[in-house]
């Protein structure tokens, strides 16, 4: 087996719009440098039958781009487009990519958005691009192990149960007193994959944990890498070469949303993040001989169906508002929800295009999904997959939103409120995932 790692800086060079929060003006400048990381590994020297990952320190891809960026690495380096991972890791202080929910402009000042933004996805491309071929220049000889921990401290189940039947999210102010319990678990599975060359020296560490990067809310105006790249940076000091973290199925996983939102906070959770890596990392032995296999699927998600009622008191509120969006430093309010509405009644006769990609080095898989599935599908899937260890990969090759539960669109709450996708998106995701995994599994 072979593999290789490399790193670039992916830090805008100018103030621009953050993406993970409605923000009133863009950044102001840079607490942390942002950073995209990639690795390429194969069975032997012949890159058509490699596999690439790559993770972004920004909170969404939009799928032409991860497309472009996919095609683009296939002509110029030879891994094949259908063998390419490109994962943001939902980073609420990075630049925009992809838009909160594509409505920016809604809100923006008209000289605010357009050039930056654009300047900047241009730039991005070309760098993830060099990544990708700088990781597949360094390829050597490897050995690999897989090995999976626990922290379940720094996320939590973020829908929450109120006393008055309402469901709150966790960074919503209500008292304690009148808080039933969260309506779900959290999944504290932390994944990782250690690659080393033959000499035993680190050539990367992907890790895998699900949870929300936003320990900074929309009051914040610095760039940052935020707790993930900070554990990536702990972690590359601790065991050298290329620590990447990519997210899981993390749709109704947050921090403490009412605790401290400062950078020391962050500090702390990348801190223990990357302490329950390196816990992980240490117990693994890597071994030869691995063999990497790889398959794709491609289906359809049916668009969700927005009521006449809905669509009527959105309309009633883009009276009062003109369709202009205030900035909130967490969540959304009704003037985003009923502008997204709108977007939604006009497209909820087309169907949303999904694409993943499973690889797997013997007894563990890592599944791409292009969005936030919820934290529950993405623990029946890995509870159900014939591999002794499952890793999903959200936020890659693409953003289809939120993918909730029945059960969670009949309670309602934010996510709900604000997904694209049908109800029966849940049974969809989860059968074609699994069946991806048996193939992969059989081949």
């Amino acid at each position: 087996m072979r593999a290789g790692a490399a790193r670039i800086d992916i830090t805008p060079d100018k103030n621009i719009w953050m993406d993970g929060m409605l923000r009133a003006h863009p950044s102001v400048g840079v607490h942390d440098p942002i950073f995209a990381c990639a690795l390429v590994i194969s069975n032997d020297e012949d890159l058509r039958q490699a596999c690439a990952i790559l993770s972004v320190d920004v909170c969404t891809l939009v799928e032409p781009l991860t497309s472009a960026v996919r095609n683009s690495v296939a002509a110029e380096v030879g891994v094949p487009a259908g063998r390419i991972i490109v994962a943001a890791k939902h980073i609420h202080s990075g630049p925009v990519t992809a838009g909160y929910g594509g409505i920016e402009a809604e809100y923006r000042p008209a000289a605010g958005y357009g050039d930056i933004e654009e300047e900047y996805a241009h730039t991005l491309e070309s760098k993830l691009v060099q990544v990708v071929k700088e990781a597949a220049g360094k390829m050597k000889p490897v050995k690999a192990g897989c090995a999976s921990g626990k922290e379940g401290t720094i996320s939590q189940y973020r829908r929450l149960l109120a006393d008055d039947g309402r469901v709150v999210m966790n960074w919503e102010p209500y008292e304690p007193e009148h808080i039933v319990g969260p309506l779900g678990q959290v999944d504290p599975e932390v994944g990782v994959l250690k690659l080393v060359d033959l000499s035993g020296q680190v050539v990367c560490l992907l890790f895998n944990h699900a949870g929300h990067p936003n320990v900074l809310s929309g009051d914040n105006y610095l760039i940052s890498a935020e707790y993930p790249g900070f554990a990536e940076r702990l972690l590359e000091e601790e065991f050298g070469g290329t620590a990447m973290f990519v997210n899981g199925a993390q749709g109704t996983m947050d921090i403490d949303g009412l605790g401290p939102r400062d950078w020391a906070e962050m500090e702390r959770i990348g801190r223990k993040l990357a302490a329950a890596v390196a816990e992980t990392a240490r117990r693994i032995e890597p071994a030869e001989g691995l063999t990497l296999r790889c398959s794709s699927i491609k289906y359809n998600l049916p668009a969700r169906q927005i009521p006449d009622e809905q669509l009527a008191w959105a309309e009633e509120i883009l009276k009062q508002t003109g369709g202009k969006v205030q900035p909130l430093a967490d969540g959304v309010g009704d003037d985003y929800k009923a502008v997204l509405i709108k977007k939604l009644h006009a497209a909820q006769g087309s169907d949303i295009p999904v694409e993943q990609i499973c690889l797997a080095l013997d007894d563990t898989a890592f599944i791409s999904f292009p969005g936030e599935l919820y934290t529950e599908i993405g623990m029946h899937i890995k509870a159900a997959s014939p591999f002794r260890r499952t890793y999903i990969i959200g936020l890659a090759n693409g953003h289809v939103g939120y993918v909730p539960t029945r059960k969670a669109i009949a309670e309602g709450g934010y996510a709900e409120e604000v997904r694209r996708v049908d109800a029966a998106a849940e049974e969809i995701v989860a059968a074609h995932s699994l069946a991806l995994l048996h193939q992969v599994y059989q081949s």
